[in-house]
């Protein structure tokens, strides 16, 4: 297992004129420990496809899917959420 202090939470990156909230911050946990996706979703309990997702933004975990890959590449599952809850807490509620 891997530990790392994981202070990029995601990044933006443009992909056909679009925006996608990719997870750069995985993706250099992944290849540091010179992991593939395939090796990763393995280990993890998931479908490689399903990972790929995660890492592109494309689809969040479930919690349990979340503890899964952070015990894969060792960091705090909770990270998944951080960005979420925080743009959450930003937004104001309409009166």
């Amino acid at each position: 297992m891997l530990h790392y202090d994981i202070t990029i939470k995601s990044q933006i990156a443009t992909k056909g004129g679009g925006e996608l909230k990719q997870r750069k911050w995985l993706i250099e946990l992944r290849k540091s420990g010179k992991m593939t996706q395939l090796q990763v979703a393995n280990e993890s309990g998931i479908e490689r496809a399903y990972y790929t997702q995660i890492e592109n933004g494309l689809r969040n975990p479930s919690v349990n899917v979340a503890k899964k890959i952070s015990n894969t590449l060792g960091f705090d599952w909770a990270i998944f959420f951080e960005d979420e809850c925080s743009e959450k807490r930003q937004k104001p509620k309409p009166i």
